[in-house]
């Protein structure tokens, strides 16, 4: 299941979610809403594959990639803050690992 989680987190966040969003969630919190409501829906599919998804899951999911993208689309996109893409994937798989194994 972890596995699983962890793929369709990286496909989403990286290939699924084109250009578009990519470009314009730092420039519209709508589109951040939107782009991290529907990366929490394709994770809790995954939960509810496995029969873990509880009720908090969703909402946790989503607050917590909304907040972490926006707090990286904020920073400077140069070669010394090169570092916000690690911290936010390791925000990312942090709230994975609790979703997966916090019962």
């Amino acid at each position: 299941m972890i596995l699983l989680l962890i793929l369709a987190h990286l496909l989403y966040d990286f290939h699924w979610q084109g250009s578009f969003i990519a470009e314009n969630k730092g420039k519209y919190v709508f589109i951040l809403a939107v782009h991290a409501l529907t990366w929490a829906c394709l994770l809790s599919a995954v939960l509810m594959f496995y029969g873990r998804l509880l009720p908090w899951h969703l909402v946790f999911l989503a607050m917590t990639h909304f907040v972490c993208d926006g707090w990286k689309c904020q920073m400077p996109k140069d070669d010394k803050h090169f570092w916000a893409l690690y911290v936010d994937q390791a925000i990312h798989f942090a709230t994975i690992a609790v979703v997966a194994f916090w019962r």
